[in-house]
């Protein structure tokens, strides 16, 4: 055991070092960041303080203060149309509105302007005017009036329920997740089948099986793969907690606040990302152990980039029917998994027994392919610089037989 942990830790220690992981281990946060940035500054640019002037020939807005805070917003009543368009030529006003005399049955109004005001002053007009229309009622039945409707879809079909209310980031939490693992595996699936053909090219690894064998070897190089990968997880977790708090409580952002998150899906993309990620990990590692040079492991490798973002492709076919049998089969194929179940988990509530067959699933065949690698290992350096035929992993005997002579 000690073999093998010492394979990791090397494992772990080499890829670490290198430029190209450090890039990657940041590109994922500096997407967040550039995102939650983006967001703030569109949030900012609609808090500019903007005047907005009005002319109520309804005779609605009997006090211009009701409504919501917003010391960016100045309301100003006209007496008419010209007085009001004299201010807007004279730019002392963002816009004006004209409220209809028959405002209470065709609930129309125009708005006037030179360039179109900040969307947040529009919202905060509107909030004014519906809180004068129910200033006469009472508190209770006012507060409710302003507070609108409350939506909740149902789809009875997949026992899956949405409400308005319901937090953006914390509906596609599962989603994200699964983003997450698929682009673990696209970051780290190219080295696996690259190291391999590296240490078979300058002959390295004859020297290491010496005193190790092919199956701790590949135990060893999964483990420090595995590594690799909670590292990247964590760093790109804290990134994203951090995203999320600062985007919420520092810019404010609505979409960030108040998250609801379905513990049970995002558990569901964990347990089934896990195991999935050890099956394209021992899937490369056997590809790699096949390949004679560098040249075809970096071909293999983009199968790694490939193979995950199947659902990406077949979402037409996925979205009307999430329980139907391409998605069932996407969902139980390892590496299809993760994807299809995140994009699955925003229609439906995934049934338990389906995550549990694909666990298996993933977890059986990730032990198969770590053994098989471990046996390709083994026959390909009998057969330096050839390539290794898949057929040959189950007949690997007569890999080792000398060929008859012919006489």
């Amino acid at each position: 055991m000690s073999k093998i942990w010492l394979v990791a830790k090397h494992q772990l220690r080499q890829e670490t070092s290198k430029r190209t992981f450090v890039l990657l281990l940041l590109l994922l946060p500096l997407i967040l960041v550039f995102a939650v940035g983006f967001g703030a500054l569109i949030a900012k640019l609609e808090q500019d303080e903007a005047a907005l002037g009005f002319v109520d020939r309804a005779g609605i807005i009997a006090d211009p203060t009701l409504g919501p805070e917003d010391d960016n917003v100045t309301l100003v009543a006209y007496g008419s149309v010209e007085e009001a368009q004299a201010a807007l030529d004279a730019e002392t006003i963002d816009g004006y509105y004209v409220i209809a005399a028959n405002y209470a049955m065709t609930h129309q109004a125009e708005l006037f302007y030179l360039e179109q005001p900040p969307g947040s002053a529009m919202r905060y007009f509107e909030e004014v005017v519906r809180t004068n229309l129910v200033a006469d009622e009472t508190p209770a039945l006012a507060d409710r009036l302003l507070e609108g409707s409350n939506l909740t879809v149902r789809a009875t079909e997949y026992d899956r329920e949405y409400s308005v209310d319901t937090s953006i980031a914390g509906l596609f939490l599962p989603l994200v997740i699964a983003i997450f693992f698929v682009f673990l595996i696209m970051t780290t699936s190219g080295y696996m089948t690259t190291v391999l053909a590296d240490e078979k090219v300058n002959r390295t690894i004859e020297i290491v099986v010496t005193s190790i064998s092919p199956g701790q070897m590949m135990a060893g190089k999964l483990l420090g793969a595995l590594g690799i990968a909670l590292l990247q997880l964590v760093v790109w977790t804290l990134f994203l907690v951090g995203a999320v708090w600062v985007g919420g409580q520092v810019f404010d952002l609505s979409w960030l606040q108040n998250v609801d998150i379905s513990w049970r899906d995002a558990a569901m993309i964990i347990l089934v990302s896990l195991p999935a990620y050890f099956f394209m990990a021992a899937l490369m590692t056997l590809l790699g152990s096949l390949v004679s040079d560098d040249m075809e492991a970096q071909q293999i490798g983009s199968l790694g980039f490939i193979i995950p973002m199947m659902p990406i492709y077949l979402l037409m076919v996925i979205i009307p029917e999430p329980n139907g049998l391409v998605a069932l089969i996407l969902s139980f194929f390892p590496a299809t998994a993760i994807l299809t179940l995140g994009v699955r988990s925003l229609l439906m509530v995934v049934p338990i027994w389906q995550v549990i067959v694909s666990m298996i699933i993933s977890l059986v065949s990730a032990l198969f392919l770590t053994w098989l690698a471990g046996r390709a290992f083994r026959l390909s350096m009998l057969r330096y610089g050839q390539r290794l035929r898949l057929s040959e992993l189950f007949h690997g005997d007569g890999a080792r037989r000398p060929a008859a002579s012919q006489s």
